[in-house]
């Protein structure tokens, strides 16, 4: 059949090590491409990182700066590639030759402006308002942040859809000596204590820290507290929040790392941790179950949506629910077995491609097909 529908990508994501943008991107592409519909045709817009084989589909843009790359090289490029249908994440040109898809994972600049860079701030609040309203049709990643979007920007609910993410097929138990060598690198102990995600405030690694150390002076877990992650906004924080604990022999900072060591650090895990304030989703708590890492998170926003039963959830203002948490699993291997296959089950329910098929819908939808 003769392609007769074109939807464009913004992927400009990619290679910058923007981990959810980067992942939400990735996936969504990857899995379009993989599983074609007749007639429509994927182009995939990036400024150089995208991998060499999308090569058939992909489109680079310039120039790369945001601020000649979203009113003018993005435009260009989408009415060069007589798209039909173009789809951004977060901030769309102010100028769109076609119908337009937003997604918006989270709102959290508005709910805690305090954690960003105030140029950042301002800049997200002028521009993804004005994105979300303007298109013909918002994608978001959770009821809970879909919620969110209908009270503080007052958009019509029925031009919102949700699409949940999934842990990629990478995420998954290995061997364990596989695992201990592609994590060979990091001085890690037998028994160890797990949280993934940008160092910023909003992750709420302050108050993890404080109760790790409180645990670790009543001699309650032998454990160390490893912590994955690149620094954001007020991220410089929690390196010296470790040293005026005195837990700096017990933590064990990696910064970024490579998805294979991701992977093995997940498996190797004796518990996962996730004491986030707020999350539009919260993709880790996925990835570590379908890893088999026991796992707890927080019971508000979006992740009780993704934990379903297979997590423990605390109050993540509460140090007392965590610390109790953290001692009832991790001196309970029975509790750690069971909810071993709880999150595997769990990190099943999700799915790349039902995600991907329900994006095309509302391609559809935006397009007027």
């Amino acid at each position: 059949m003769a392609t007769d529908f074109t939807v464009a990508i913004d992927a400009h994501h990619l290679g910058h090590r923007q981990t959810g943008n980067e992942t939400y991107v990735r996936n969504l592409v990857e899995h379009l491409v993989a599983s074609p519909e007749p007639g429509v045709r994927i182009r995939a817009l990036h400024t150089g990182g995208a991998p060499a084989a999308w090569s058939a589909f992909a489109r680079r843009v310039w120039p790369h700066a945001a601020p000649l790359r979203i009113p003018f090289a993005l435009p260009w490029a989408l009415w060069r590639e007589r798209a039909d249908v173009a789809h951004f994440t977060y901030i769309k040109p102010p100028f769109c030759p076609c119908p337009a898809v937003v997604t918006v994972h989270d709102i959290s600049y508005e709910v805690f402006p305090e954690y960003f860079h105030p140029f950042a701030l301002q800049r997200m609040r002028l521009m993804i308002p004005h994105a979300a309203r303007t298109a013909a049709e918002v994608v978001t990643i959770s009821q809970a942040s879909k919620q969110e979007l209908v009270e503080r920007y007052r958009l019509d609910p029925a031009r919102i859809t949700v699409t949940m993410l999934a842990a990629s097929a990478a995420f998954r138990v290995i061997d364990a000596q596989v695992a201990r060598q592609a994590s060979a690198r990091f001085a890690l102990r037998e028994r160890y204590l797990l949280a993934v995600g940008n160092l910023q405030p909003r992750k709420n690694l302050q108050r993890l820290l404080e109760a790790f150390a409180s645990l670790r002076r009543a001699e309650r877990i032998p454990h160390q507290l490893v912590l994955v992650g690149q620094k954001g906004w007020m991220g410089q924080t929690i390196a010296s929040e470790v040293e005026r604990l005195g837990i700096a022999a017990d933590v064990l900072l990696t910064g970024y790392v490579s998805e294979d060591e991701l992977v093995a650090l997940y498996n190797r895990a004796e518990l996962f941790i996730y004491p986030s304030v707020y999350e539009g989703f919260g993709l880790p708590i996925l990835e570590a179950m379908a890893c088999g890492a026991p796992v707890i998170t927080s019971n508000t926003t979006s992740m009780p949506e993704v934990a379903g039963e297979a997590a423990l959830l605390i109050d993540p203002l509460s140090q007392a629910e965590l610390q109790a948490a953290m001692v009832r699993i991790c001196d309970d291997s029975d509790l750690r077995r069971t909810m071993r296959e709880a999150g595997q089950q769990r990190a099943s329910c999700f799915s790349w491609e039902r995600m991907a098929a329900e994006t095309m819908c509302v391609y559809r939808r935006a397009a007027g097909r």
